[in-house]
């Protein structure tokens, strides 16, 4: 069955009020596309979609007729087909953005910055693979001044996808780490698919923006015909700093090589920015990298960083009746978990407690990761308590829960007073919901 073709598609597209591959969000005007995984086929909801008011349902069982029924070869496939044509309709750059650790952090940052002075449309929530890759761009208004993709991955090849659906003109790797290992199989396989967004972009004449202080990234960039924009040095600027040790000091920055501040700053003032910990100041380093390179100006700049809030369960700070949580809980690896936990260490909080949780897709690497972040706590002089069967297997800590319902009665039974709580886990383990019990 070869179908409608890409083209038959756009044009159903832009008679329609956008796309969605959920069933249950049908409704009038949209254009439903069915895909299928292991659990689900979404062919099933076709005649639904249609009755809901959808104007058309995309799908690739072939034995599925009537008004309204467009068929496809493949679902998926006709999504990011879509999504790719749709997407060569752009004058605006393309910029795609990946990494191990701070994607999403470093993309609310990058949206910000240019924000104050241009139409950015971004990766929404969490959107980043190769179903969300391709829903973000169908998205996005064809007359937008700038596209920033987000492109998350768990195996090699992962990344060069999304890069043939998006293709990025502009790009930048956040940092490579300790995550997926399972998928990737290993920090070397690692390195090589992250690598696989600076291989695009060399071969398609792009521009990459490399962090000049991390060694890997530069040594990953090393590629012939890779346009390369260098940031966050003093020799390499623009170059952000913290204006003491603490993690919560004012940031100042410069375009100029040297640790000077620039002229928008007056005398030693800096910027409160909420953001604390050296991996934070990563992510400054990187916004404000692509936003002098865009033209934004030092002053708008510095106004969406003054302005900005941590973006959920990424950092952000819950006062409850009896503690302060910080709820940094939408995933966790061993790289990331180490940087959380010496940056609340630097914090100097009041009582300090940190509750971790499994960190999961390590494969062979589970215990080695697990040991390693208990290692980092007990090194930081941290109170610590974990939950789940790897860390009670391989590393328990000052308490240690097997299932996060213990850990739940355990704090309903002797509730906590006073204390200032991080919470940290991967996704799975759904660590936000103990802020109930705190």
């Amino acid at each position: 069955m070869e179908g409608a073709s890409a083209e038959q598609l756009l044009s159903l597209f832009d008679r329609s009020s956008g796309v969605t591959t959920d069933s249950r969000k049908c409704g009038p005007g949209l254009l439903y596309i069915a895909l299928k995984g292991e659990r689900f086929d979404g062919n099933t909801f076709a005649h639904d979609a249609i009755a809901q008011g959808c104007i058309a349902a995309v799908v690739d069982d072939s034995s599925l007729t009537g008004e309204g029924i467009v068929h496809v070869a493949d679902g998926l496939t006709a999504l990011q087909e879509l999504a790719q044509a749709h997407r060569r309709r752009f004058k605006a750059p393309v910029f795609g953005l990946t990494g191990s650790n701070g994607k999403t952090t470093t993309k609310e940052l990058i949206k910000a910055v240019l924000g104050t002075s241009m139409n950015v449309h971004a990766t929404h929530g969490n959107l980043n693979n190769h179903i969300g890759v391709p829903l973000t761009l169908l998205s996005i208004p064809v007359d937008t001044e700038f596209a920033l993709v987000e492109m998350g991955a768990n195996h090699q090849g992962e990344i060069a996808d999304l890069c043939r659906i998006a293709e990025p003109t502009h790009g930048m790797i956040t940092n490579v780490g300790l995550a997926h290992l399972e998928g990737f199989g290993g920090v070397e396989g690692v390195k090589k698919g992250k690598q696989e967004l600076y291989r695009w972009l060399a071969a398609s004449a792009g521009t990459a923006m490399v962090h000049a202080a991390d060694q890997d990234l530069m040594a990953l960039a090393t590629l012939d015909g890779l346009e390369q924009v260098f940031y966050g040095t003093k020799a390499c600027p623009p170059f952000a700093w913290r204006m003491g040790d603490r993690v919560d000091d004012a940031v100042q920055w410069t375009l100029e090589p040297g640790q000077n501040a620039g002229p928008w700053h007056t005398g030693a003032t800096g910027l409160e920015v909420r953001l604390h910990g050296a991996h934070q100041l990563d992510n400054i380093n990187a916004a404000i990298a692509v936003g002098t390179f865009f033209g934004t100006s030092p002053a708008n700049i510095n106004a969406a960083l003054l302005a900005f809030l941590p973006v959920d369960q990424r950092g952000e700070t819950v006062n409850t009746s009896r503690n302060l949580v910080i709820v940094d809980c939408y995933n966790a690896n061993p790289s990331s978990v180490e940087s959380t936990l010496k940056a609340f260490a630097a914090g100097q909080h009041d009582k300090p407690l940190a509750i971790l949780g499994d960190m999961k897709e390590l494969g062979g690497h589970t215990a080695e990761g697990h040991q390693l972040v208990r290692n980092v706590a007990r090194e930081c002089g941290i109170e610590c308590w974990v939950v789940g069967a790897d860390f009670a297997a391989h590393a328990p800590a000052d308490r240690t829960f097997k299932q996060i319902e213990d850990l739940r009665q355990a704090l309903q039974s002797d509730p906590l007073m006073g204390r200032t709580v991080l919470l940290k886990g991967s996704r799975s383990m759904q660590m936000e919901d103990l802020v109930s019990v705190l």
